[in-house]
Parts: structure tokens; sequence; C-alpha cells
């Protein structure tokens, strides 16, 4: 059987603080991206990648208010592609992110590992709203980032605000 590739994500880096903290930020997101693959089975063979905005909260608080009507930051922000797995959009803000990982106790990495994992789950039509929906994404989630070396990201119950 043949393994499906990962497809190669794109990265930007607007906020130089993300990379300051966070070294790599590249191989951070393409790691998230092969174990959610593996594990999520969340990519078809050649299919774009998503692409990763790496930001801070004056940006995505506007496009959280164009888009979801919403005047605040939120953590990371999601856009869907036009069919689930195939590309997409996942923004995720500086200052929000250091906030909520202080806030329970974890680090920057394992918080923002967490958002990418988060944002790849629902670019591959996962969902939240639903408690049966959520339980199982979270339970993804979990799978995931213990394979990734990261503990359980819902002991303490962060602030997914997606």
């Amino acid at each position: 059987m043949k393994r499906p590739t990962t497809p190669h994500a794109e990265v930007l880096i607007s906020d130089p603080r993300w990379r300051a903290t966070l070294g790599n930020v590249e191989r951070l997101v393409q790691q998230a991206c092969r174990m959610t693959q593996r594990h999520g089975h969340i990519f078809s063979d050649n299919a774009p990648g998503p692409s990763f905005v790496f930001t801070d909260n004056r940006h995505i608080k506007k496009l959280n208010s164009q888009f979801r009507g919403k005047n605040k930051p939120t953590n990371v922000l999601t856009f869907e592609p036009p069919a689930p797995m195939l590309g997409g959009d996942i923004i995720l803000a500086y200052q929000t992110v250091q906030r909520e990982a202080r806030q329970v106790h974890k680090s920057l990495r394992a918080h923002t590992v967490h958002l990418i994992v988060h944002g790849l789950l629902h670019l591959a039509g996962h969902d939240h709203h639903h408690p049966g929906e959520a339980q199982r994404m979270e339970g993804l989630e979990t799978f995931i980032l213990r394979r990734m070396g990261f503990a359980d990201p819902w002991k303490s119950r962060p602030c997914i605000s997606n």
C-alpha cells in the first residue's frame, strides 16, 4: 500500500516574536502536518498543502472582525478551502496564543502545536459545535499531540476560540 505524502505547508511569519520564541517555525509546522496526516488522515495525495500565517493581535483582530463579525483578537482563525483536504489557511496571533499558554501553564510551543493540529483538523472537515463532534475532535487532537510528545491539551481546557 502506498503511503500518502504530506503536502508542503506554506509558512509566513509576519511577527518576528514567533521565530524568536519558537525557533524554526517551518519545521514545527511540517512536523505537526506530518503527524496529523499520519494519525488523522487529513490530506489526500497531491493535494495542495495549507498556508500558515504567524501574525499578531492587530492583524487577526481585523480578520476576525471582517470575516466573523467579532471585533477582537482571537488565538487562531481557520479559513477552510472550497472542499475538505484542499489547502486552506490557518492564522495564529502571537499575543493571544502566548497569553493563553501562560494561563494554562503550558509552553508556547505546546499550545501553538495544539492550535496548528486543531486548525488542520478543521481544514479536514472536523468541527466541535456539537458534543459528539467536540469529543471526537478533542480525542483526535490528544492522540496526535501525545504522539508528538506533548501532554493532553484538554487537561486544563485551553480556550480554542476558532
